[in-house]
């Protein structure tokens, strides 16, 4: 019996083999080469107008033009920043949503007893981009003129001192919780819904002392509307050169408040190193660094690898300062 016999392929002509290869090489899309094809939302987990809100505008203004696609900020406040940062975590992980992240997610998982994400497992950083401190306000008929003259009248009369925040277990409480422990000071916490209502109050006297952003700061010195008494960074700020820092006075005192872009942990590596690339860009260019200098911030971009370095440190440190101050949001 003859061996069954299968008929041979016609043989590809070397034309035809060159014409099928290009056509896998440029058929096959790479999510490098193609991304972003559409808009891109960043989702600001805080109300506008703020701070942080302005930055958020300036820097999707300069990523536009770094990848070439609309670039929109989508503001959804409240449960201090979870439900914006809920919004990109639960999203589609194709670097079509971002978080603008704060010192916000290092503080949340002690101050909530319970949140519906974990931080390090669900999010990746695209980096850190700018940090900022924030300024001592007091009442102009405090009797005070620097930060040592706080300490001491605190102590001279306990619990009689009331400071604002913009929250509880925001980060200007919480530098004011850090201030007393470290200071051994007793001094009463209001919390407010949002900075304003808190400067207003600080005028007015119903506080005499607020953590205000450098940026909130600067424009109520300038009319005299308050005092400034110190800044939390371990220097002084360049925007506001006569204000000593509250560490020459305190020993180690230092609060720092970061910003950057976080996207769902899912999000491919191509596209998070596009992300940060364009990042990078973004917010080390000279028009960037002149508005951050000019809000009393700093220009500071750190590698997604940099940034979860940060992240969980922050997360450690933050965690002790919220325990201290017995801060807790059910």
């Amino acid at each position: 019996m003859n061996p069954r016999r299968f008929p041979r392929p016609p043989l590809m002509r070397p034309a035809s083999l060159a014409v099928a290869m290009a056509c896998v090489v440029v058929c096959v899309p790479v999510a490098g080469q193609t991304w972003p094809t559409r808009a891109i939302k960043i989702i600001a987990p805080f109300p506008p107008g703020g701070f942080t809100d302005v930055v958020t505008r300036q820097v999707a203004a300069r990523l536009s033009v770094e990848l070439g696609q609309p670039v929109i900020v989508e503001n959804r406040p409240g449960a201090g920043t979870n439900i914006g940062t809920e919004a990109v975590v639960q999203s589609a992980p194709d670097g079509y949503t971002l978080l603008m992240g704060t010192s916000s997610l290092a503080i949340n998982p002690t101050l909530y007893k319970k949140i519906s994400y974990n931080v390090e497992r669900d999010l990746k950083p695209v980096g850190i981009f700018a940090t900022t401190g924030y300024t001592l306000l007091a009442n102009n008929d405090l009797p005070v003129k620097n930060v040592g003259e706080v300490i001491a009248l605190a102590k001279s009369k306990p619990d009689t001192l009331a400071y604002g925040s913009s929250g509880n277990g925001a980060v200007n409480h919480l530098a004011g919780a850090l201030f007393t422990s470290m200071t051994d000071t007793r001094m009463q916490h209001v919390p407010y819904k949002g900075s304003q209502a808190a400067i207003t109050d600080l005028i007015g006297g119903q506080i005499q002392l607020f953590w205000a952003s450098n940026l909130e700061a600067m424009p109520m010195l300038k009319a005299g509307r308050v005092k400034a008494l110190g800044v939390t960074t371990a220097a002084a700020v360049p925007a506001l050169p006569s204000i000593p820092a509250i560490g020459t006075t305190v020993k180690n005192y230092e609060v720092v408040y970061w910003m950057g872009l976080f996207a769902p942990s899912k999000t491919s590596s191509v596209v998070l190193d596009r992300l940060a690339s364009a990042l990078r860009s973004a917010s080390t260019s000279p028009e960037m660094q002149k508005s951050l200098a000019e809000a009393g911030a700093q220009a500071q971009f750190r590698t997604p690898e940099a940034s979860t370095t940060l992240l969980r440190r922050e997360i450690e440190s933050w965690g002790e300062t919220v325990r201290s101050a017995g801060a807790k949001v059910d």
